[in-house]
């Protein structure tokens, strides 16, 4: 588990876009730094919804 891999998704379940953050070189992240990663102003491109939550998985 050296990498986390978040993803972003709308609330129609869209991916929005994903985030890999190298657990090893950075540490612990906090939900405020997760929230952080996020692209200024980002929507959905298949239904412009901009209520988002994400998902985690973790890679080696």
């Amino acid at each position: 588990m050296s990498k986390l891999v978040i993803t972003f998704v709308c609330e129609n379940r869209h991916d929005v876009e994903s985030v890999t953050i190298d657990l090893d070189r950075l540490g612990q992240v906090s939900k405020e730094d997760i929230w952080r990663l996020r692209t200024k102003g980002s929507r959905c491109a298949k239904c412009g919804s901009a209520k988002l939550i994400y998902r985690t998985s973790y890679k080696k």
